[in-house]
């Protein structure tokens, strides 16, 4: 158990108050301290950062995507000047009871990231390393594809991002889990679930689910590049090969483990949070 738990904050839009009240009152309810950080908006990138960071990546990036990139990079920019990192949420991440022993025990600071939420996609895990860390366990991952809503960053998993940010630019959660940039772990059973997919599964999250609406995506003609970024998605299907050929060896596809019973009680008022059920088992 740390002396001081690990500082947290969650991104949220000026706009968003009744997403700003939820997070909040679910912070109070857990007993730990969590602080606001305004996200940006598409009106805050200016044409020079739209320009240079929009054509980047395999298809063009949006304004509001560029948004929530820098978004995150504003707490990476904290984490990388501290010595324990941070944890980060989107301000539509509910909470499970158990978040609080994370936050309290000690910085896992061995990874570059550790994705605490459970998004319901299977993702390549490594068969060994797995470490026990108070009531939960962290499995290695060898590829990740999601996972923005609820995070720990290291100070050398935020520099690693911060340098790659100088070049390259991509919707957060790709960016993030660029094909070997970071060494990453799962908590298992998760910490954290979106409230859109709480929903998806029968379950009230006790917020609305309707997200920001995102500028639309053009199909581009052949003169306006569509080549180069064709090219840059073929290339990222190639660096999955050695993924699925690893199955035949050291890796595993399957989904995280989570207990859905633990979020179900968060719409439910005067629900014990404390309550507990069999952990749903990852579908392989």
């Amino acid at each position: 158990m740390a002396d001081t738990p690990l500082p947290a904050f969650f991104i949220n839009l000026d706009r968003a108050v009744e997403r700003r009240a939820f997070m909040e009152r679910q912070a109070r309810r857990l007993g730990f301290a969590l602080e606001r950080i305004r996200a940006l908006e598409a009106a805050d990138v200016d044409e020079a950062t739209y320009a240079t960071m929009s054509r980047r990546w395999q298809r063009p990036i949006t304004r509001i995507e560029i948004a929530v990139l820098l978004s995150h990079a504003q707490l990476w920019e904290r984490a990388a000047a501290g010595s324990n990192g941070l944890v980060v949420f989107e301000d539509d991440a509910v909470l499970s009871p158990r978040l609080t022993e994370f936050l309290r025990s000690a910085a896992p600071t061995e990874w570059d990231n550790v994705n605490l939420e459970w998004y319901g996609r299977r993702k390549y895990f490594r068969r060994s390393g797995a470490v026990r860390q108070e009531g939960t366990r962290l499995t290695a991952v060898a590829r990740e594809k999601t996972g923005t809503a609820a995070y720990y960053v290291s100070p050398g998993g935020a520099r690693k991002l911060l340098a790659a940010l100088a070049t390259q630019a991509a919707p957060a959660d790709a960016f993030m889990y660029q094909h070997g940039r970071l060494r990453i772990a799962q908590v298992e059973p998760a910490l954290a679930v979106q409230a859109h997919i709480l929903a998806g599964e029968g379950i009230d999250p006790g917020i609305a689910t309707v997200t920001q609406i995102h500028q639309p995506r053009q199909r581009l003609t052949l003169q306006e590049g569509s080549i180069k970024y064709r090219a840059r998605r073929f290339v990222g299907q190639l660096a999955l090969i050695r993924y699925q050929l690893g199955r035949l060896g050291p890796l595993v596809l399957r989904r995280p483990e989570v207990d859905l019973d633990e979020f179900r009680q968060v719409g439910e008022p005067g629900a014990d949070l404390q309550s507990r059920s069999s952990i749903a088992q990852s579908e392989r």
